[in-house]
């Protein structure tokens, strides 16, 4: 019987929005320049795959940093998905559009939670389930958020790599700790293969993936087929 949930927290809890593989070919447009969502899509992912040597280590340690250095980070990663796009621009300075964009998306984006978290945190608390949140993120905007949304005391705890290991799959010993629960009585929900699916299941914890509408896959395994859910209210199928 399943007696805890645990969350990851992007992707799966909360999400940016504008989407940003959707928001840049929208502000391209405005510009005279034709990039599909799909071919930023992609460009977005191979990067993801192929992180440039000056974002390699920050993008690792991204939760554990302060917060003015995950804002200069998030400016250059960006810069990087825009350097990627093949463009050519007969307006102003090709330099001066790149610069726009980045300042345009880190200045619209915000991070939100999706429709379905409240209640399903509510719903899981009067059946008795312990949930908690499991993120590789750091623990200020997680925190922020639920608490705005009035659900935070409904977590046991938020376990995220500035609280605990630096290594997201290491905190899921923390979980098994802090709940004092048999693995098979946790259940783990996540949008990441690697760290969401493989991670958990190291300790033999239970997986779900959730692949929600118009979400980037970066990674997917062939060889495994993890359980899916598109919504969090498809969880309670699984309970």
């Amino acid at each position: 019987m399943i007696k805890c949930i645990s969350f990851d927290f992007d992707r799966t809890i909360s999400h940016v929005t504008p989407l940003t593989h959707h928001f840049v070919p929208k502000l391209l447009a405005q510009k005279g320049i034709n990039v599909s969502v799909e071919e930023f899509l992609q460009h977005s992912i191979y990067l993801r795959k192929n992180m440039p040597e000056h974002l390699v280590d920050r993008f690792s340690k991204y939760g554990t940093l302060p917060k003015e250095e995950r804002e200069q980070f998030l400016k250059e990663y960006n810069r990087a998905r825009v350097d990627m796009i093949d463009l050519t621009y007969s307006g102003d300075d090709l330099e001066e559009l790149k610069n726009w964009l980045v300042e345009k998306i880190f200045s619209t984006q915000k991070k939100i939670l999706y429709d379905d978290v409240v209640e399903t945190i509510i719903r899981l608390k009067q059946l008795g389930k312990m949930v908690y949140i499991l993120s590789g993120n750091h623990s200020d905007d997680i925190t922020e958020l639920l608490d705005q949304a009035g659900i935070l005391d409904s977590f046991e705890e938020i376990i995220t790599v500035d609280k605990y290991f630096t290594e997201k799959t290491d905190n899921y010993q923390v979980l098994l700790d802090l709940s004092q629960l048999k693995p098979e009585e946790i259940l783990h929900i996540g949008d990441d293969v690697m760290g969401d699916g493989f991670g958990p299941m190291k300790h033999n914890i239970n997986v779900l993936i959730i692949r929600r509408e118009k979400q980037m896959v970066v990674f997917e395994d062939p060889d495994h087929n993890f359980k899916t859910i598109t919504t969090l209210q498809e969880l309670f199928n699984f309970l």
